[in-house]
């Protein structure tokens, strides 16, 4: 199902669903590698929901889905950086869920209102379950920064570390004022990055973290800058399809 969405609310719409697909798959790539088992199903379960968010939200852009969310020459992504990142340790990995869910709910926020009929269903059932990524992402941290000095450090090495590319994430696109002159998005970058700052800054601070804002954000040229680690990130996603991409399966 592809819409009648102009071009400007097009690619709101897929950063959004680029962003979804990336950190998806990056959580994926954690199945087997975490912690302790129940991690493993934890993050499991998580990434098959934001690649089931990705695919929703491609469904408006797209009919050749895989082909599309694959192969398409990485200018023509519009991904945060911090959702391309590999974040192969595990402190990282949890940090980056953290800042990217607590941002992911404010821009379901922002669509619920929309004025697409089936994107607002569909905010509505991706927020139900966004309700748990939070909840995991929280309690997580929240017992790590009860416990011991050296998961603490950990946690707040990766936050110093993650925060500007995170902070990245409210770069907007071009087409964003048109998105929110059409009704798609009922807030723009700016508003929602002030509502995500304050709460990701009572939660560190609740935990007892003094972490210095970032002073510089990493730049993505409006989302159209791919970061160093896209290339492999892509080349790993195309593995199957690359075999035969004309295979139908």
């Amino acid at each position: 199902m592809t819409s009648n969405l102009s071009p400007g609310s097009a690619e709101w719409v897929l950063a959004f669903a680029d962003d979804e697909h990336m950190i998806g798959a990056r959580h994926a790539a954690w199945i087997g590698l975490g912690p302790f088992l129940e991690e493993d199903l934890a993050f499991c379960s998580i990434a098959q929901d934001e690649l089931g968010h990705a695919i929703a939200l491609y469904d408006y852009v797209t009919d050749d889905l895989d082909r599309f969310a694959l192969l398409r020459d990485p200018s023509a992504y519009r991904s945060a950086w911090l959702c391309e990142l590999p974040c192969d340790h595990w402190d990282q990995a949890l940090v980056r869920h953290w800042l990217y869910d607590q941002a992911e709910a404010l821009r379901w926020e922002a669509v619920a209102g929309s004025s697409v009929d089936a994107l607002r269903d569909l905010a509505a059932r991706a927020e139900r379950e966004e309700r748990f990524h939070r909840d995991h992402a929280e309690l997580y941290l929240r017992r790590i920064s009860e416990g011991h000095q050296d998961g603490r450090d950990r946690i707040e090495a990766a936050v110093d570390a993650l925060l500007p590319f995170a902070c990245g994430l409210w770069e907007p696109v071009a087409g964003e004022p048109e998105a929110l002159a059409d009704g798609v998005v009922t807030l723009g970058s700016e508003a929602l990055a002030e509502q995500w700052t304050t709460a990701i800054q009572s939660e560190l601070s609740a935990w007892g973290y003094e972490i210095e804002w970032p002073e510089a954000v990493i730049g993505q040229d409006q989302r159209r800058a791919r970061s160093v680690e896209f290339a492999a990130l892509q080349a790993s996603l195309q593995e199957v399809i690359s075999i035969d991409p004309d295979a139908t399966w």
